[in-house]
């Protein structure tokens, strides 16, 4: 079997190997390779359509990769008073520095996804 064969088909195994991932990072990878090296492979034995195809999922790929190293963790704010038992118990710990705060304080919480990442002090 001549090696430009060989390396169709492993652009074809990567490809499909990739939509078989759960993980969207590693499908986009596996797959950016996969149809790179089958575009390649098509442009290589003059199959065009082949080519042109997998070479768009290139562009896709690229697409979306850009899009997901680019997106910023989703982040909101919270307004809460200090006496409020997430704030004790929870916010206290990460935060000791809360701990010399009165209970009619309002803090202004900024999450990152789940996490707490910063507060404000809004009234003392």
């Amino acid at each position: 079997m001549p090696i430009i064969e060989i390396y169709g088909y492993l652009g074809s195994v990567l490809v499909a190997v990739s939509l078989m991932m759960s993980n969207i990072l590693s499908l986009r990878w596996i797959n950016l390779v996969g149809a790179g090296m089958f575009s390649s492979y098509g442009i290589i034995i003059e199959a065009w359509p082949v080519a042109a195809l997998n070479g768009f999922i290139v562009l896709i790929d690229i697409y979306h990769l850009i899009k997901i190293y680019r997106h910023t963790a989703e982040q909101r704010v919270l307004e809460l008073k200090a006496d409020n038992p997430y704030v004790q118990d929870v916010l206290v710990r990460k935060w000791p520095q809360l701990q010399n705060i009165t209970e009619e304080t309002k803090l202004e919480i900024t999450f990152k996804e789940q996490e707490p990442s910063s507060y404000l002090v809004l009234q003392n």
